[in-house]
């Protein structure tokens, strides 16, 4: 019990009048390290240190929207390890999250088929192999990130058979096809998720299934003048409780031929 305390913590909430909880998986990725290690070091010693959770809820609709075949919906939660210097224990816990999801998914009645809200602190920028991951649904195994570790024979449990390509490069891969609800455009008007006295960038993500859902809309950046007239150059301080700001995104339910 003394050691649950030190556990990181995520939630999903929903409105009960529109909802009803179908399901839900509570993902740990310390424990999913040691269940995964495959006699490598580096997973118990860089990711099982580590003490990031994820959780993904599947929900029914109680009354879907006139039009529209869907009615289920998924949502996923997850704060990802801030450390920097460990950007391969980001991807590993990510490829670790989204193989928990999938499996998840192929318990409901429906698969892939089910609309799907990818949410979380990912301390990871858009140019990152953790959104890289998310959105072209692969990555490499020789990617960088990874920063030369071994962890091929987790990926290669994880995954069964690798994805190769002509030059030989193997990739992980996931069976979503999942796009930002923030265009390129909009980000670089969103500048700041994250907003320490040492750090300010994007580390925060809200990302939807390609074939089900749109962006209605998003809650835009953080005023830059406000907090130029403030006088604040990191946060939490005495007129904001946290380093990180809120991101908000409208979404439709849509059917896959009416993009």
């Amino acid at each position: 019990e003394e050691e649950r305390k030190h556990v990181d913590g995520c939630a999903i909430f929903f409105n009960k009048t529109k909802f009803s909880l179908h399901k839900e998986k509570y993902i740990d990725y310390s424990q999913l390290a040691i269940a995964n290690a495959e006699g490598a070091d580096d997973m118990i010693n860089r990711v099982q240190t580590k003490d990031n959770i994820g959780i993904v809820v599947c929900l029914d609709i109680k009354e879907p929207s006139h039009g529209t075949r869907h009615n289920k919906l998924v949502i996923l939660n997850t704060h990802i390890n801030w450390d920097p210097e460990y950007s391969d224990v980001k991807l590993i816990q990510n490829i670790m999250f989204m193989n928990e999801v999938e499996a998840f998914v192929k318990e409901i009645k429906g698969a892939y088929g089910i609309p799907m809200v990818v949410c979380g602190d990912f301390n990871s920028t858009p140019d990152s192999a953790v959104i890289e991951f998310l959105i072209k649904s692969q990555i490499s195994t020789e990617h960088h990130e990874f920063h030369g570790l071994k962890y091929h024979g987790f990926l290669k449990k994880a995954n069964g058979e690798c994805l190769g390509n002509k030059n030989g490069s193997k990739h992980f891969k996931h069976g979503f096809k999942l796009k930002s609800c923030y265009s390129e455009h909009l980000m670089d008007e969103l500048r700041y998720t994250n907003y320490t006295y040492d750090f300010k960038g994007i580390l925060d993500h809200i990302l939807h299934s390609k074939e089900t859902l749109r962006t209605v809309g998003v809650l835009g950046g953080i005023d830059v003048e406000w907090l130029r007239e403030n006088k604040i150059i990191g946060c939490p301080n005495v007129h904001y409780p946290s380093d990180h700001f809120p991101l908000i995104s409208e979404l439709e339910l849509i059917n896959p031929n009416s993009r």
